[in-house]
């Protein structure tokens, strides 16, 4: 099932926080511009033809998260753990 961009950014942000390298989650927030952030990395895989994106009639982007997920696999996301 496919999920609009900024479901998938926050859901990344989840999933990387849980990565090796990251700080440890000290609550539920999460931060704005590194969600802003991971949405702009996710537009830009798109862009460069690496992640398959669906728009609806009113240009929102959907994206499917098992596609993200091998991205995840193959470290083009690390770069952001660092800003964890």
């Amino acid at each position: 099932m496919s999920m609009r961009i900024k479901l998938a950014s926050v859901r990344v942000y989840d999933r990387l926080k849980e990565r090796p390298g990251a700080s440890s989650r000290q609550s539920g927030a999460r931060d704005r511009d590194l969600l802003k952030d991971i949405e702009q990395r996710l537009r830009e895989l798109i862009s460069d033809g690496r992640l398959n994106a669906n728009w609806d009639q009113n240009g929102q982007v959907y994206v499917f998260m098992s596609d993200i997920d091998a991205l995840m696999r193959a470290g083009l996301l690390d770069e952001l753990i660092y800003r964890l």
